[in-house]
Parts: C-alpha cells; structure tokens; sequence
C-alpha cells in the first residue's frame, strides 16, 4: 500500500523539487558561485571582532558573548574560550601559535594554539581593551586601552612599558620594519613610538582617531579621523597629504600593490585613491563603513557596511557582488587560501561566503586590517 507521503508526490511530482531545496540549505547557496554562502556559525552576542586565520586555516575571532572562537574551514567549532566581559579586540597570532587578543574586562590574554591560558594582563587602571595586539620580531606585544595608555608587554607576560597619551586608545598600533609602533588616540594625536616607549614624534588631527594605521611602501603612515580626512603622514612626521570624506573615518586603510589606498567613511561610501591622495572613485553604500576593506589576490575589494552587506567592488569600482546578513557589519573581511571570505556581523553570525579570489594581493604592502600580525 502506498503511503500518503508517495501519494503525494505522485500527485504532485514538482513538491519533489522544492524539498530538495530545503535539504541543501539556505536557498540556492550551493551552487558554488562567489558570493554565495559557504556556512555561518552562530555566536550568541554581536560580533565587532574581524577574523583571523591561522596559517592551518583556523579561523579565529571574538563575540559580544564573551568568547573567543575557533572554528574550522569547514564551519564546526574547535573550541572556544570564556573571558570575562564582550570580545571586541582582533586577535593576534604570535610566530609559536600563541593567540593574543584584548577584552573588555581589563585583560590581555594570552592562548596556546589549544586555547589553554598562558598568563593574563590586566591594564593597570582597569578599563577595557578594544585596541588589537600588534606584536615585533621578538615577540613583544603592543595594545593600547581605554585607561589612555599604549603597553608593551613581553612575551612572558610581564610589563615592559607604557607610554601615556590624553586620552582612550581604541586604535590598534601597527609596527614598522624599524620597530616604530604607530598609534592613534582620541586626543586626536597619531603617536610614533620607539621600542624603549619614548616619543619619536606626534601628529596632530582635529578629532578622534580610532582608525588603525596602514604602512605604504615608501613608509608613510595612513589613517583615518573623526574630523573626516585620510592622512598621509611621512615616517618622519610630517604630512605627506590629506583627502576630506564627507564624514568620520573609523575604517582603517588597506594599500594595493599599485599603493591605490581603500578606505570607508560613515558617508557610506568605499573611497579609492591614488598614492597622492586624489580620488580615483568611490563606491556607495545604504550604510555607514565602519569595516576596513580587504584586498584579494585578483583585485576585490571587499568591505562591509552597517546597511547588512558585504560588498565585492572591482578595481574600478564596480560592483561584483554583494552579501546579505540580517545585522550591520562592522567586522572586517578575512581572506582564506580558497578565496573563501570570513566576516562577522551584529547578527551574531560569523559568515564564510565564496569568492574568486584565493587570498591576499601578492605585492600588497597591506592588504587587510592589521595586516602586520600576518607577518609575523
């Protein structure tokens, strides 16, 4: 005897179809095309951290439900980690494995690639870290904190410097080849800072910065304002130039191998523009950019917006595709070895979506956010 379900499908052969529709999941997003969804996981809080991948693919990263993530290629969870308060810091990986990455909680933790704890330091006026470690040849690691104070700490954990600015550091500091560590503060001064902590130099802005600093081929140090410029600035000190957006830049600057520098501002646009700092194009969005753009190996740029989308934009400024989350993203993409493109977004989700480009842009002096954890 036939059952109903048989019955039904003979009746109706097309209902065939769309059942298997639901069983390859979300919508037509197996048919392999960029911009298609690979997988999401699921934290349970929004996610401002950006990504970061191991170099045995381990995609790393933080949750405002106060853990820090490992998740493999493939989409199942590794492991996580419980801190004490929201996970907004990008993490580090130090040449060994160790995973370095700031909390809300005051602390600066340090993970075996196991995520077993190796020590724990706390900001010294017990405020939150936002900024992302940065970390030099020899290990040392860089963060700033909102208790207005940029922190060297060895590699052992134990306290090497501070250097003191007016106010809060979001901004994460980046290290030149010269072991000068650039970073910005919201007393509205980019620092340099030598490897003993004394000032080298300060460059003034008219506002907050809490974007992070870029470093172009020649030296020269790029960041955003809340006075609504990029900056140019010589390693030296001086300005180089300056191009105004049409409002605050909290994106940080990623630089191509021809040193055309992409940047987002909160007038919703993806800025390109030239090494001497004239605007090639710009690229809208419905949503402020908080995200800072990632440089894939065959020219995309890709970059997220607070109106839910991931965005793949040509070299010329056109659009090749564009990925829908259901919150803001203020994360900033991560490009795996596949091409495929790690973001998180407010909700709650971290995304692996397909793309044609199979990591970062060879010659790229910097292709990504805090790209200088990569050297390492």
């Amino acid at each position: 005897m036939k059952t109903t379900y048989q019955k039904y499908l003979k009746k109706f052969p097309f209902a065939l179809f769309f059942i298997w529709l639901l069983a390859v999941g979300h919508g037509l997003a197996a048919d392999g095309k960029p911009g298609s969804l690979k997988w999401k996981f699921d934290t349970h809080g929004p996610i401002f951290s950006s990504p970061v991948i191991t170099s045995g693919g381990t995609i790393i990263f933080g949750s405002n439900d106060e853990h820090l993530y490992a998740v493999a290629p493939d989409g199942n969870i590794q492991w996580k980690y419980e801190t004490g308060f929201w996970v907004q810091s990008t993490p580090s990986v130090g040449s060994d494995g160790t995973i370095y990455v700031g909390c809300w909680d005051h602390y600066l933790y340090a993970l075996d690639p196991d995520h077993i704890l190796k020590w724990k330091f706390r900001a010294m006026d017990k405020q939150p870290i936002v900024s992302s470690p940065g970390i030099d040849d020899e290990g040392t690691i860089y963060f700033g904190s909102y208790d207005n104070y940029l922190y060297a700490v060895r590699k052992d954990g134990s306290f090497k410097w501070r250097f003191k600015t007016e106010y809060k550091i979001s901004s994460s500091p980046v290290v030149s080849k010269d072991i000068t560590i650039y970073v910005g503060s919201w007393d509205g001064y980019l620092y340099a800072v030598a490897p003993d902590g004394s000032l080298k130099w300060a460059f003034h802005t008219d506002s907050w910065i809490q974007s992070s600093s870029a470093i172009g081929k020649d030296g020269s140090v790029l960041f955003g304002s809340w006075d609504h410029h990029l900056y140019a600035v010589n390693n030296d000190g001086t300005l180089k130039w300056r191009y105004q957006t049409g409002n605050v830049i909290t994106s940080s600057p990623a630089i191509d191998a021809d040193s055309t520098v992409y940047v987002g501002s909160w007038d919703g646009y993806l800025y390109a523009l030239n090494k001497d700092g004239q605007m090639r194009w710009r690229f809208n969005t419905a949503g402020k950019i908080s995200s800072s753009p990632a440089i894939g190996a065959d020219g995309t740029i890709y970059v997220g917006s607070e109106d839910h989308y991931l965005y793949a934009v040509t070299p010329e400024g056109e659009l090749k595709w564009r990925f829908k989350t259901d919150g803001g993203i203020i994360s900033s993409p991560a490009i795996g070895p596949d091409g495929t493109v790690y973001v998180g977004s407010q909700d709650h989700n971290l995304y692996a979506i397909r793309s044609e480009s199979s990591g970062y842009q060879p010659g790229s002096p910097w292709p990504n956010f805090h790209y200088h954890r990569l050297l390492q």
